[in-house]
Parts: structure tokens; C-alpha cells; sequence
């Protein structure tokens, strides 16, 4: 059976497997959990406000890691830390995932790394979550083999970079997003600072769901 984790791994996606790169993976991970536990990412709240526009600062914190990410990746690349592949582009594959993603973030109201981070919060619902995507990424391993003709295949446009269509350093890429994205946070904050949605906001983010 071919795994989907084997593909990732010849486009260059999964990191090593030697010390080092354990941990790194390991420092990285504390610091990226410390990081969604103190703005309140792993919030049940904070999260389905964020989906409902209500209360944007999970927004603003998505698209700020997307910012450092993108040009960080790149310098870890450049020194040899880590290496860097893309994936295929198969859109209907893209398309259906996104779809299923979308909707299990909006019904449980977490998404794999803020559930992982609200469950060592003690929080049953996060757990049950963790325990549902675990199933799901089973599903997805057992009926890799079947779903690939199917969503993979089709309109698969291989590998593709913006950097190699434009012909530029991809360091240069990252940068110019970089700047828009943070751009884009600014612009999120203003709305988000408005009186009126200040006061529309829940004064415990970190209360768990009524059930």
C-alpha cells in the first residue's frame, strides 16, 4: 500500500529522522504550542468567533506564523537546516481535503494544532477531536490506494513554485509575502480594535464549551 506519507517524503517535505533534526522538531513544537496557548488559539470560542468574524485575533495569528514561516523556512533552508520540497498540486484532491478541513474545524471548533494544545489543557473536547482526526488519517491510509486514481491523479499539476515561475531567489518571494501578509494583519487589527466589536467579544476566551 502506498502511504501518503511516502510521497511527502520524496518531494522533499519530511524532515530527517537523526538527532538533530529531532530536536529541532522537538524545541520548535514547544515553542509553537507556548505560543497558540498564550494568545488563546486553543480556545473553543475564540476559534468559532474567529469563523463567524467575530472576534479576528486567531486570524491575525494565522497569518503572522505564515509570515515568519515563510521567510524563516527559507532561512533554515539557506544554512542547511532543513530542506525544502513541494508538493504536488492536484487540485481536486486540494479542493476535497480543504472542503472536509473547512467543515470538521467549524463543527469542532479546533484545528489539529490548537486541539493537540487545548487536550493538554485537560479539555475532553479537544481530545475527542485528536481522537477523530487519528481515525480519519487512519481512513485516509487504508483507502490511499483507492482515493489516488480518483482525487490525486486528476488534474495534477505536479510540483510548482511561484519562485521558479518568476525566475527569482525564493528568499526574495518569501519576503515580498511576507511584507503583504503582515500588511493584512495591520489592516485585521484596525477592524478588530473597533469599540464595537471589542465589546461584542467573550470576556473568558479560555472557558470551555456550554455542552
Amino acid at each position: 500500500m502506498t502511504a501518503p506519507l511516502a510521497i511527502a517524503a520524496q518531494a522533499g517535505i519530511v524532515g530527517g529522522t537523526d538527532a538533530r533534526a529531532i530536536i529541532i522538531g522537538l524545541l520548535t513544537g514547544i515553542a509553537f504550542g507556548a505560543i497558540l496557548q498564550r494568545t488563546g488559539a486553543s480556545s473553543y470560542h475564540m476559534i468559532v468567533n474567529m469563523l463567524r468574524l467575530k472576534d479576528l485575533t486567531i486570524m491575525k495569528l494565522l497569518f503572522l506564523g505564515i509570515a515568519v514561516g515563510s521567510v524563516g523556512m527559507y532561512v533554515v533552508n539557506a544554512v542547511d537546516t532543513a530542506h525544502i520540497g513541494i508538493a504536488p498540486v492536484y487540485l481536486l484532491g486540494i479542493a476535497v481535503g480543504g472542503l472536509v478541513f473547512g467543515v470538521g474545524w467549524a463543527l469542532a471548533g479546533y484545528c489539529p494544532g490548537t486541539a493537540l494544545v487545548a487536550m493538554s489543557e485537560g479539555k475532553a473536547d479537544a481530545a475527542i477531536t485528536v481522537l477523530g482526526g487519528l481515525a480519519g488519517a487512519a481512513t485516509l491510509a487504508v483507502s490511499w490506494d483507492y482515493l489516488k486514481p480518483v482525487l490525486v491523479d486528476p488534474l495534477n499539476y505536479g510540483g510548482k513554485s511561484l519562485y521558479d515561475a518568476l525566475g527569482v531567489n525564493p528568499l526574495l518571494v518569501a519576503l515580498v509575502l511576507a511584507a503583504l501578509l503582515i500588511a493584512f494583519v495591520i489592516y485585521l487589527d484596525r477592524i478588530d480594535s473597533r469599540p464595537g466589536r471589542q465589546a461584542g467579544k467573550r470576556l473568558d476566551p479560555t472557558a470551555r464549551p456550554e455542552l
